[in-house]
């Protein structure tokens, strides 16, 4: 008779953005500072793109409070995208501030909750992020963009495209002028 032997296997998955907060509930005024960062999920807004796996960084000031615990802070981490007026690859980071309550009670759409005595900052930290990436970035500020005739980057060279005087569908109106009087001042 042979015998089988099973092996069970625990997949331990970290969870960097998780914090402990079992010190702060039920002291009324008790702070702490944190600090954690790991990889977050792949986030979009328009063509801004905070790829899969990126470092988010988050730092926030815990504080208990009579709902629960209130956590301030900030969230970084880096982007990608294209120049909205050149098209070239654009590559830059953001910070954005939070400020959230968790609560043993939690009611969607105000507040987080606070599970084992733990708050998760990475969800705050995503929103947060989301909000402030870029809809519409530039490589630069002062980005010439591309040549509306022949596609050509003005930021590399000066195209021999000639510029219409006017689009030919707004003609129609050009000969409209509207005329003002003046009134008398009372």
């Amino acid at each position: 008779m042979a015998s089988s032997t099973v092996w069970e296997h625990k997949i331990v998955v970290m969870r960097p953005f998780v914090v402990n907060v079992a010190d702060l509930l039920f002291k009324p005024a008790a702070r702490r500072s944190e600090s954690v960062s790991g990889p977050t999920d792949r986030l979009v807004v328009t063509e801004t793109v905070v790829a899969a796996g990126a470092e988010l960084k988050v730092t926030a000031m815990l504080s208990s409070v009579s709902d629960g615990v209130l956590a301030e802070g900030s969230a970084h981490t880096t982007w990608t995208s294209e120049c909205r007026r050149c098209l070239n690859p654009v590559i830059g980071e953001t910070t954005a501030t939070f400020q959230e309550l968790y609560s043993l009670k939690p009611v969607e759409g105000d507040t987080y909750p606070i599970t084992h005595d733990q708050v998760d900052l990475e969800l705050v930290a995503r929103e947060a992020i989301l909000l402030a990436l870029p809809l519409a970035p530039l490589c630069r500020e002062e980005c010439a963009g591309l040549c509306l005739t022949c596609g050509a980057d003005l930021n590399e060279s000066v195209c021999s495209c000639t510029l219409a005087d006017g689009d030919p569908r707004w003609a129609a109106l050009e000969g409209l002028r509207f005329e003002t009087q003046e009134q008398p001042e009372s």
